[in-house]
């Protein structure tokens, strides 16, 4: 039996992932992250893996939305510079086409932290609610504030 805190209990899979690698087959491994958003159990499942990928909830989703989520690439091996940087997925159906696009984080982001500059809210809330630094959250919001408002107006002119 395999006890899920117990690293001694990955061994035999890990030797069999290892064998399957030595063999060039690919394995894809799945598994639920705990209440807190971390790995549940052992962290020695991913000491042969080459590639860890958390998926999170954007802090502004909502249900209706269907699958939109942010990828977080936390490990790697032979990645490095923008292949690393976190993004966000989101997957349509326009036209009776399945579509699935992509947008850096920092975008979705600064989308939302517009929407709530322009309703008045706090940086200091905006950081809290959108889950970012307080420093984040003020870089933003200038950076939101100088591409003008979100409907697209030149401010009234």
């Amino acid at each position: 039996m395999i006890r899920d805190n117990d690293a001694e209990s990955w061994g035999p899979i890990q030797d069999y992932l290892l064998r399957l690698r030595r063999r060039n087959i690919s394995v894809l491994i799945v598994h639920h992250a705990g209440k807190g958003g971390q790995q549940r159990g052992t962290s020695r499942r991913e000491d042969v893996l080459d590639t860890v990928i958390n998926l999170r909830r954007p802090s502004d989703y909502e249900p209706t939305e269907g699958a939109r989520f942010e990828v977080h690439i936390e490990k790697g091996r032979g990645m490095k510079g923008d292949d690393l940087k976190p993004f966000e997925a989101k997957f349509e159906v326009r036209d009776n086409a399945a579509i699935w696009t992509t947008r850096e984080i920092e975008d979705a982001k600064l989308a939302e932290i517009k929407m709530l500059a322009e309703d008045g809210v706090s940086t200091n809330k905006i950081a809290e609610m959108v889950g970012v630094s307080r420093a984040t959250a003020y870089r933003l919001v200038n950076k939101a504030r100088a591409s003008g408002p979100e409907d697209g107006s030149n401010g009234g002119e």
